[in-house]
């Protein structure tokens, strides 16, 4: 499995050998709104926690903070920055931990970008919430929306350097102009499909078909929130699985109970199939966003007895996104 765009790890729900898109992040906060070009509903502005070249130590400090819980569980995860270290990761038994940074916290500087990627990045969202001069997201415009003559060059520099560009969060400006600059696949690696949700954040068909075209993918966010009636069946598996496994009672009051499985989500079928339709069974991944994964095993059984053959499945479950990696650091 490929987990496109995750915020949390826990290596007690990934024990099966998979690979995450670990965002990582220099902090954005939510203030109030002051003649901020917002879209939608938005009634207050997104800005950067930090500046100029504390932005850059900051991101510093996550990716050491990631690089030594990676060396602390070295036995069941590893960083992967090439095809090949990737694919031998899977091979072992452990999570393959691809470094993705969450929007381009570069500081207007591609030699900035150019050390990310000596460090180990290997995806670049050109924007989350908050924008830069140079990049508007989903959320609040530039003035002059879109991307600048920067932003295209930092599109440029980022196929160069075999970094794979994410659309995710941006504005339909900014995919417009990425989509034009670049010359390698583009990814969105966490959305869904504006035509079912009406929301900005989502992609609408064209931008979706667009990012296929260039040979890409479409992350389509995973969850979808259970009723109910779902999370009480999810408890009552949860407990059986777990009874079955743990007879010994102190051993299954030490076991880790997952209230993420219970409380959590069911597969979006309804996006997943409309992407399918439109882009083709090749372009569509998914993402558990910072829901984290224990469901991921049921998403093969949801997949196959909804429609999806084994390989379709295969495909939406990671296929697509692992060929898109390993395409764009060739």
């Amino acid at each position: 499995m490929v987990d496109a765009y995750s915020a949390l790890i826990d290596l007690h729900d990934l024990q099966c050998g998979g690979v995450i898109l670990q965002a990582l992040s220099a902090v954005e906060m939510y203030v109030e709104a002051d003649d901020a070009n917002t879209r939608g509903d938005e009634e207050g502005q997104w800005m950067h926690l930090f500046k100029g070249r504390d932005m850059v130590r900051r991101l510093r400090q996550e990716l050491d903070a990631h690089l030594q819980f990676v060396e602390t569980y070295a036995d069941h995860i590893s960083v992967a920055g090439t095809g090949t270290q990737l694919t031998e990761v899977v091979r072992s038994g452990r999570v393959a931990l691809v470094l993705m940074l969450k929007s381009g916290w570069i500081d207007n500087d591609l030699d900035v970008l150019r050390q990310y990627q000596e460090r180990g990045f290997r995806v670049m969202a050109l924007c989350h919430l908050a924008p830069f001069d140079w990049v508007d997201s989903s959320v609040e415009a530039n003035e002059t929306p879109g991307l600048s003559d920067f932003g295209r060059r930092v599109v440029h520099t980022c196929n160069e350097l075999g970094m794979l560009v994410d659309l995710s969060h941006a504005s339909d400006e900014t995919c417009r102009d990425a989509l034009e600059a670049t010359t390698r696949p583009l990814v969105a690696t966490h959305s869904k499909c504006r035509a079912l949700s009406g929301s900005d954040r989502d992609l609408p068909d064209d931008l979706m078909s667009a990012i296929a075209g260039t040979g890409g993918v479409v992350g389509i966010l995973a969850p979808t929130a259970r009723t109910s009636a779902e999370s009480r069946q999810a408890r009552l598996q949860r407990d059986k699985r777990q009874l079955e496994q743990f007879p010994d009672p102190f051993e299954l009051a030490a076991a880790k109970l997952y209230d993420a499985e219970v409380r959590g989500t069911k597969l979006d079928l309804r996006h997943i199939d409309h992407a399918v339709e439109l882009v083709g069974i090749d372009h569509v991944g998914l993402a558990s966003h910072t829901q984290n994964s224990p469901q991921w095993r049921d998403f093969t059984k949801n997949l196959m007895q909804h429609r999806y053959s084994a390989e379709e499945a295969c495909k939406i479950l990671g296929g697509n996104m692992l060929r898109v990696l390993q395409e764009s650091w060739a």
